[in-house]
């Protein structure tokens, strides 16, 4: 089984993170570009990206997906901030390509916020089928596979797996599949059932842990989640990509211990879930 990792998990190790990924037996990198584009141009995105992949291939890592452009809190409740966001995804969509990654990972659009509870369910659908279908063109003419992933707000009507599943069966396309977020779905009910429904629709991970409650975004074996029934569930789908971690940064556990100690330790857990 592929291991992969978020960049910002191997942070604390500067230009050497990607040489950290290697060392410890994470071969693919999730690297997140949430917020930067607002601020900058097409041109320097495109340098910071390069350089970011450059690090990357020097260590032997593969970018083998990107987090789009991400705002929190999340309002995307008028058709120019809609179009705002389509038009940095559009950028964000173009550069993947250009780095030669095929999976670009982004949340739905929230127009009422996090909590819709109270708002008009059809509209919501309406404004996230409408929204993907017209950024379906630049994902398809650029060969990247557009990822909608799974959320943790309890007071979103499409946050679980099943319904993003929904949305995801309405567009209908194979440049339209889905990110799942363990530590998502472990909010509202069991992982494995989730892999099991998604089936060939999955193709990428966020891989985490939390107590069940919040968005905790936890080292795998901290929190709820039974990861041999996880593990069961990605073989019995026959899932061949990569197993990404989006665990909190690497000075976020073990404080009293090294960088190079707590990564061993996360190696130590994934090698004992990947051969439960």
């Amino acid at each position: 089984m592929k291991l992969g990792a978020t960049a910002g998990l191997f942070s604390c190790f500067g230009a050497d993170r990607y040489k950290k990924m290697k060392e410890y037996g994470f071969d693919y990198a999730d690297y997140g570009i949430s917020g930067v584009l607002g601020d900058k141009t097409e041109e320097e995105y495109e340098a910071m990206i390069l350089s970011e992949k450059a690090l990357a291939d020097e260590a032997g890592v593969t970018i083998h997906q990107i987090h789009g452009h991400w705002r929190y809190p999340p309002h995307d409740e008028t058709e120019e901030l809609r179009e705002q966001r389509a038009e940095w995804m559009r950028r964000a969509i173009r550069l993947t390509a250009k780095i030669g990654c095929k999976n670009w990972v982004i949340h739905m659009m929230m127009p009422y916020g996090p909590d819709d509870s109270g708002f008009n369910d059809e509209e919501f659908l309406k404004i996230n089928l409408d929204f993907f279908r017209k950024l379906l063109p630049c994902a398809k003419e650029n060969g990247v596979t557009i990822c909608l992933e799974n959320m943790p707000m309890k007071r979103l009507t499409y946050s679980t797996t099943a319904k993003t599943l929904e949305i995801i069966h309405m567009i209908d396309d194979e440049n339209f599949k889905l990110c799942l977020d363990t530590g998502h779905e472990a909010i509202f009910g069991n992982v494995a059932d989730a892999v099991r429904l998604a089936g060939k629709d999955l193709r990428v991970f966020h891989i985490h842990d939390n107590s069940g409650k919040h968005d905790d975004h936890w080292f795998p074996g901290m929190g709820v989640t039974n990861w041999k029934e996880f593990m069961d569930a990605v073989r019995e789908i026959e899932f061949d990509g990569v197993l990404s971690l989006e665990a909190g940064g690497c000075t976020n556990f073990f404080p009293g211990i090294s960088n190079d100690a707590r990564m061993k330790i996360l190696k130590t857990i994934m090698d004992d879930i990947v051969n439960a």
